[in-house]
């Protein structure tokens, strides 16, 4: 992963507030809702996020400003003082050690190294290739050359053997990538997964939906949404073939509707009723999705009263069902009501009496 301060473009010594403002605009332009179609975007969302997280906390960044842990949040491991940026040094070393143990007046330091050096580089090789065991060579003789006066200076003392380690692995991926010279015959790369916007009606959601998507030119393979598909849900399609369509990914959502609309599994409505109905109670029938529910209004309910009628939503992956919510409105008349205007009007004058 790379520097969280390269990700978020912002310096070494930026202030914590600087930090918000990076991570709020770099959010906005890579989150994925906003980026349909790059599958890029995911994954560069996730890098701002983690970033985000790691300098915006001052106990996680002092430590990565220190050393103490790396760019995903990892403790690093603090090598021995001496220890060689070549993380095979110290196995070559043991092993010289544990054979020199078992016969030492038997075999010198001439005829012990070659043998342990030949295992070394055969194991070498059969990881990382050839040129990995003649790069592991060459720096092994500059440790030797070196003698008193590189254990002076300390070398490795603050390099990471991991990231060396990391680092002869990038190389070696680098020479066995498909195509490349000496390699196995090249795989066929996968094609992106494709993105397939469909609009539901509210009744389609309650009770499940069918349909197809097509692949290439001719062929077509049918996915199902379940009953309760939530608006937003993603439903992945396997492709006939990856390696020359591609998957796909049908993100679902919900067609709008005259009276209602979904909040998660619940089902949002608009009544309205008269004052009258609104001071002295009263009741009305609502048009659900599955049908007319009878609904009381309690006395006293102005507007914005939500009255709740359980399970008339969304089937959920529980087996229950979400609510029916109705909110209320309150209406005057559409011509003048002089009784009423009257009635207001008595009421007023007699709080000044």
């Amino acid at each position: 992963m790379r520097n969280p301060y390269t990700v978020l473009g912002v310096g070494k010594t930026a202030r914590a507030e600087e930090i918000k403002i990076a991570y709020r605009q770099l959010a906005k332009t890579w989150h994925p809702d906003q980026n349909p179609g790059d599958p890029s975007a995911t994954m560069r969302f996730a890098e701002i996020a983690h970033a985000y997280k790691l300098l915006i906390d001052p106990d996680l960044r002092s430590r990565f400003d220190k050393g103490e842990i790396d760019a995903r949040g990892r403790r690093r491991p603090k090598p021995a003082r001496g220890f060689s940026a070549n993380p095979f040094n110290a196995f070559k070393q043991a092993r010289r050690k544990s054979a020199a143990g078992q016969d030492t007046d038997e075999r010198s330091p001439d005829t012990e190294d070659a043998p342990e050096e030949a295992k070394f580089e055969e194991m070498v090789v059969h990881i990382f290739g050839e040129a990995a065991a003649k790069q592991s060579g060459h720096t092994a003789q500059g440790a030797q050359k070196g003698g008193e006066r590189q254990q002076a200076n300390a070398p490795g003392l603050d390099e990471d053997p991991l990231a060396a380690l990391d680092e002869l692995f990038a190389k070696w991926k680098t020479r066995r990538k498909p195509g490349a010279r000496g390699s196995t015959k090249p795989e066929k790369p996968e094609k992106p997964v494709t993105i397939h916007y469909i609009e539901i009606t509210l009744e389609a959601a309650m009770t499940g939906y069918s349909g197809e998507i097509e692949f290439g030119n001719a062929c077509r393979v049918e996915f199902t949404s379940p009953p309760g598909t939530l608006d937003g849900t993603e439903i992945r399609v396997n492709s006939p073939d990856p390696a020359l369509y591609g998957d796909a990914v049908v993100k679902v959502t919900h067609a709008r509707h005259p009276r209602l609309r979904a909040v998660g599994a619940d089902l949002h409505g608009e009544h309205a009723i008269s004052l009258m109905e609104a001071v002295l109670g009263g009741s009305f029938v609502f048009e659900g999705l599955e049908g007319p529910v009878r609904i009381t209004i309690p006395e006293w309910s102005g507007s914005d009263k939500v009255l709740r009628v359980p399970a008339h939503g969304l089937p959920t992956p529980t087996g229950e069902r979400g609510a029916l919510l109705v909110h209320l409105r309150v209406m005057l008349p559409e011509t003048p009501d002089r009784g009423l205007i009257d009635l207001m009007r008595s009421n007023r004058s007699s709080w000044f009496i």
